[in-house]
C-alpha cells in the first residue's frame, strides 16, 4: 500500500503544480442565452436564438448566462453577465478572454449584429 502511495504522490504534485491555462483573446459570434434551455437546443442541433422572454426570465431566476457559439457549436459560460445584460437572444459578436478548459468567456465587448425578432414556426396561410 505504501509503495502505491509513494508512486502516486509525485504524480499528484505534478498535476496540482501545473499552471492553469492562459485565457486566449477571441472574437466569437452567436446568441446570448441561459444555461437552462440552451443545452437541449444545442443537442438537437437547433442553432439560433432562444425565446427572449424565456431567457430573460430564466436569468432573472438565477440561470447562468451563456453564449451559443455559432462557429464551434458549443456553449460558453459568460463569467461577467453584466456585460451582456439586455442582449439576450440577439445575434452578437463578442470579444473577450476564453478559458477553453473551463468553457468560460469573460466578455470585453459586445456588438449586436441582428436584434431578436419573435416568430413562430407556423407557415402563414396563403392569401386568396
Amino acid at each position: 500500500m505504501r509503495s502505491h502511495l509513494a508512486l502516486a504522490l509525485p504524480a499528484l504534485i505534478l498535476v496540482a503544480a501545473q499552471p492553469a491555462a492562459t485565457p486566449t483573446k477571441v472574437t466569437l459570434t452567436g446568441w446570448i442565452a441561459c444555461d437552462r434551455c440552451s443545452p437541449a437546443r444545442l443537442k438537437a442541433a437547433r442553432m439560433g436564438p432562444v425565446n427572449r422572454d424565456c431567457a430573460q426570465r430564466c436569468i432573472a431566476e438565477g440561470a447562468k448566462v451563456v453564449l451559443i457559439d455559432e462557429g464551434a457549436r458549443r456553449l460558453l459560460k459568460v463569467t461577467n453577465p453584466e456585460a451582456t445584460k439586455g442582449q439576450e437572444s440577439h445575434y452578437v459578436r463578442l470579444t473577450g478572454l476564453l478559458d477553453a478548459s473551463a468553457k468560460a468567456l469573460q466578455v470585453t465587448s459586445v456588438t449586436v449584429l441582428e436584434e431578436y425578432v419573435a416568430s413562430c414556426g407556423r407557415v402563414p396561410p396563403e392569401k386568396q
